[in-house]
C-alpha cells in the first residue's frame, strides 16, 4: 500500500472504511425513500385533495339541484299560483324558509317587478324589475349566479361574513300557462363555507387543505379571506374549466408548490346550472410531511449509528494491532541482529495470536473462512430480498383494497378496465358498467351515527359481491358509490337484468348494531361493446350520468347510457 493510506494507522483505515460504509448505505437508502415513500405520499395526498374536491362539487350539485327543485314545487302550489291574499301567500314562503334556513329571503315579484310577498315583508313594495334573478326568471327556472347582496344588505343581520347569494328563480304561471309574476329564492352563501369547514377535519385544516370555488372567470367565491373575490389563474383552473378531473402538482401566484385537486360542478347537458370550479390545494411540503420526517429521522439515526460504529472500530484497531505490532518489533530485533552479525534474540510469545507461529496454514483458513462468510451473506442477503418482494406485493394488494369494505378500490378499477375492453375485444362479447349510488345513506349517518354508516356500507358491498358472478368485479368508489364490472355479456338486456336483480337484493332491509334500515339504488348502466374505442373515462362517465339521471327522476331505479 503506497499514497497517503500507506501512511495511515490501520485503526485509522478501519474507522474511515466503517464511516464509509455507513454513508453509502446512508444514500442508498435515502434514495429507495425518496424513490417509494415520497412518491407514495405524493399520490396519496393528491388521491385525498381529488376526493375532498369531488365531495364538494357533489354537495354544491346537490344544493343548487335542491334550490331548482324548490322552485319548481313553489310555484306550483295553488297557495303560490293563485292566491290574491300577500298574507296566505307569505306563510306559505315563510313556511318553505323555517324548514330550510339556507333561503335568506323568498319572495314574488309580479311582472312589473314590483316585490308583493316576501318572507319578514322584506323589499315588498321594491322594485327588482332589473335584478338578473328576476329576468332569468322569466324565462324558465334558473339558477342564478354567485353576487353579492345589493338591496337585502341592510336589512338582513349583519354576520362576521359579508353576505352573498346564489339565487334560484322561476316564473309563476296561470292556468293558461301565461307567466303572472317570477318567484326567487335567495340561498345564503353561507351554507357553502359552513360545508367546506366540515369537509376539511381539523388535521387536513393543520397541515394547510384549502378549498376553493371559483366561478368562470376566475373570480374566488370561496377560499382563504385575502383571495376572496379576487381573480386567480392556475393549470388547475384551466383544466376543470375543460370538465376534467384529477389533480397535479402546481406553483400558485405565490410562488408556492401545491397539490391541487379539481373538478367543475353542473351539468354539461344542463346549460342553466352554474359552471365552477372546486379546487383543494394544500402546499407540497406539508402533503409529503410524513416522508421527509422519516427522511430526516434516517439521517439522525444513521449519524448516530456512524459515530457508535467509528468508536467501535477504533477500539477494535487497536486491540487487533497490538500483538501485530509486538510480532514486527520482534521481527525487525531479529532483522537487526542478523544484519551486525550478532545472535537473533529469541522471538517473545505473543499474546493472543497463534497464528503469528503458524501464519502460513492461518492464512489459508481465513481464506476458507472468507468464502464461508461470503457464501453465508449471499444466501441471508437472498433471503432478505425474498422477503423484501412478498412485503412489497403486499403492500400494494393493500392499496388496490378498500380499507372499510375490502372491496377494490377506484385505483383498482382503473387498472382493471382496459383489460375488461380487452377481452370483450377478443371474445367479441360486450361488457357493461354499473354506477351506483345509495340512496338514503347519509340519513342513516344523520340518524344512526358513521359507525353505523360503516357498516351499512359493508353490507350493501356485500350484497353486491354476493350478487354477481365471480368472474364479475365489485369496486368501491368513494362515500356509498360502487361500481360493478359484468363481462361476457349477451347484450344490453343481460345487463339490465342483473341490475334489477341487484336493485331487489339492496332494496331488502339491513341489520345494524342499533337498528335496522332500508334503502335503495340509483344506477347507471354504460354498455361497452366489443367494436368501441377502449376509453375508460368516456365509459365512467356515461354510466355515472346514467346515475346522475336516475337520481333526478326519483332514485331507487336504473336508467341505460346511450352508446357512444
Amino acid at each position: 500500500m503506497s499514497g497517503i493510506f500507506g501512511k495511515m494507522r490501520l485503526s485509522s483505515l478501519m474507522t474511515l472504511a466503517v464511516c464509509a460504509t455507513v454513508a453509502l448505505t446512508v444514500a442508498l437508502q435515502l434514495a429507495l425513500v425518496n424513490h417509494f415513500a415520497v412518491r407514495q405520499a405524493r399520490e396519496e395526498a393528491q388521491l385525498r385533495l381529488q376526493q375532498l374536491s369531488w365531495q364538494m362539487r357533489d354537495s354544491l350539485n346537490r344544493v343548487i339541484e335542491q334550490a331548482t327543485r324548490d322552485t319548481r314545487l313553489l310555484a306550483e302550489l295553488p297557495q303560490v299560483r293563485y292566491s290574491s291574499d300577500a298574507d296566505a301567500t307569505r306563510a306559505v314562503l315563510e313556511s318553505l324558509q323555517r324548514s330550510f334556513p339556507d333561503y335568506a329571503w323568498i319572495g314574488i315579484a309580479d311582472l312589473d317587478g314590483k316585490v308583493v310577498a316576501s318572507t319578514g315583508r322584506m323589499l315588498e313594495g321594491a322594485n327588482v324589475g332589473k335584478r338578473p334573478w328576476f329576468t332569468a326568471g322569466m324565462r324558465g327556472v334558473v339558477a342564478t349566479d354567485y353576487h353579492p347582496a345589493l338591496l337585502l344588505e341592510k336589512i338582513l343581520p349583519r354576520k362576521p361574513d359579508p353576505w352573498r347569494f346564489v339565487d334560484a328563480s322561476g316564473p309563476i304561471v296561470d292556468a293558461g300557462g301565461k307567466p303572472v309574476a317570477v318567484l326567487g329564492l335567495h340561498l345564503s352563501w353561507e351554507w357553502a363555507r359552513s360545508h367546506a369547514r366540515t369537509l376539511l377535519t381539523p388535521a387536513l385544516r393543520e397541515y394547510g387543505a384549502e378549498i376553493f370555488v371559483i366561478r368562470d372567470d376566475g373570480t374566488v367565491m370561496l377560499g382563504p379571506a385575502p383571495l376572496v373575490e379576487t381573480k386567480v389563474h392556475t393549470a388547475s383552473l384551466r383544466l376543470a374549466q375543460q370538465g376534467q378531473t384529477g389533480a397535479l402538482r402546481e406553483v400558485w401566484p405565490d410562488g408556492r408548490a401545491y397539490l391541487t385537486g379539481y373538478s367543475q360542478t353542473g351539468d354539461m347537458r344542463d346549460p342553466a346550472a352554474p359552471r365552477w370550479t372546486v379546487l383543494v390545494r394544500q402546499t407540497e411540503g406539508r402533503a409529503l410531511a410524513g416522508a421527509e420526517d422519516l427522511k430526516q429521522r434516517m439521517l439522525g439515526w444513521s449519524a448516530l449509528l456512524a459515530l457508535a460504529l467509528a468508536g467501535a472500530a477504533a477500539l477494535m484497531a487497536r486491540h487487533l494491532v497490538r500483538p501485530m505490532a509486538k510480532l514486527r518489533e520482534a521481527i525487525e530485533g531479529i532483522t537487526a541482529a542478523t544484519r551486525s552479525g550478532k545472535e537473533p534474540p529469541p522471538i517473545p510469545p505473543v499474546d493472543g495470536f497463534l497464528e503469528t507461529q503458524i501464519l502460513s496454514r492461518t492464512m489459508r483458513e481465513l481464506v476458507h473462512s472468507e468464502v464461508a462468510h461470503r457464501k453465508a451473506l449471499l444466501a441471508m442477503n437472498e433471503r432478505l430480498e425474498l422477503a423484501v418482494a412478498e412485503r412489497t406485493a403486499e403492500l400494494q394488494a393493500l392499496l388496490l383494497r378498500d380499507v372499510l369494505t375490502g372491496l377494490p378500490n377506484r385505483r383498482a378499477l382503473l387498472a382493471a378496465l382496459p383489460e375488461a375492453m380487452s377481452r370483450a375485444r377478443r371474445v367479441g362479447r360486450p361488457c357493461a358498467l354499473l354506477f351506483l349510488d345509495m340512496d338514503g345513506f347519509k340519513a342513516v349517518n344523520d340518524n344512526h351515527g358513521h359507525e353505523e354508516g360503516d357498516e351499512l356500507l359493508r353490507q350493501f358491498g356485500e350484497r353486491l359481491a354476493q350478487g354477481v358472478r365471480k368472474t364479475d368485479m365489485v369496486a368501491r368508489l368513494a362515500g356509498d358509490e360502487f361500481v360493478v364490472v359484468l363481462e361476457m355479456l349477451t347484450d344490453a338486456l343481460h345487463a339490465e337484468d342483473t341490475a334489477h336483480k341487484l336493485l331487489e337484493r339492496l332494496k331488502e332491509a339491513y341489520v345494524l348494531r342499533s337498528a335496522t334500515v332500508t334503502v335503495g339504488a340509483s344506477i347507471g348502466i354504460a354498455l361497452h361493446l366489443p367494436e368501441d374505442p377502449a376509453d375508460v373515462d368516456a365509459w365512467l362517465a356515461r354510466a355515472d350520468h346514467a346515475m346522475y339521471a336516475v337520481k333526478r327522476t326519483g332514485k331507487n331505479g336504473i336508467a341505460l347510457a346511450a352508446e357512444v
